[in-house]
């Protein structure tokens, strides 16, 4: 399971970094759109991973890899409603909330990663 901490947490800190830095580099429009695209991909990801996670045959592994997997979908999950749901003003702020949120996982991802490897 070890390499699977490594493949989420490494989308998840890419996402998020590209987020955090299309909310400055981009104009709203083109930040919501950016952010509801890239939203899809990692949603399905996220859902993959936290399948993958908790079909594990690994205890410990399977829990935390299934948890970090499916926060990361209920993540990308909201910023798709949320790109949607309001403004594009209003929705780069979430967009880059997002983006922070998924830098927060790929951390968790990593912290929790090396504190299960025997």
């Amino acid at each position: 399971m070890g390499v699977w901490y490594s493949v989420l947490a490494l989308v998840n800190l890419l996402v998020g970094a590209f987020l955090v830095s299309a909310t400055f580099g981009f104009d709203p429009a083109t930040t919501t759109d950016l952010g509801f695209a890239l939203s899809i991909a990692v949603c399905v990801f996220g859902i993959a991973m936290g399948w993958v996670g908790f079909n594990s045959s690994k205890g410990g592994d399977r829990i935390a890899i299934g948890v970090i997997g499916y926060c990361t979908a209920a993540l990308a999950a909201w910023t798709i409603v949320a790109t949607k749901s309001f403004d594009p003003e209003t929705a780069q702020w979430m967009v880059f909330g997002s983006g922070l949120g998924h830098i927060t996982l790929s951390v968790a991802g990593i912290i929790t990663h090396e504190a299960t490897a025997h």
